[in-house]
C-alpha cells in the first residue's frame, strides 16, 4: 500500500511540475494580449494628435506608462 501511495505522490508532483508552468505561461500571454494592442492604439492616437512632434508624443506616452507603474506601487508610510 505504501508503494501505491508513493507512486501516486510522484504522479501528482509530475503533473504539478508540468501544469503549473503552462498555466503561468498562459497567464503571461493573456497579459501581453491585453497590453500590446492598447499600447499600439495609444501610439497611433498620439501620432495622430502630434504628427509633427513625435518626440513630445513619445515623452507623453512614457509619462503615462510611468504614471501607471508608479500608481500601482505600494506606499510605505512611516508614522
Amino acid at each position: 500500500m505504501i508503494l501505491i501511495e508513493l507512486l501516486f505522490a510522484i504522479m501528482v508532483a509530475g503533473v504539478a511540475l508540468i501544469v503549473v508552468p503552462l498555466i503561468l505561461l498562459a497567464a503571461g500571454v493573456a497579459v501581453l494580449w491585453a497590453v500590446a494592442p492598447m499600447a499600439v492604439v495609444v501610439a497611433l492616437l498620439l501620432w495622430l494628435l502630434f504628427p509633427h512632434a513625435m518626440a513630445t508624443a513619445v515623452l507623453i506616452f512614457v509619462a503615462l506608462i510611468a504614471l501607471g507603474v508608479l500608481s500601482r506601487r505600494p506606499v510605505h508610510r512611516w508614522y
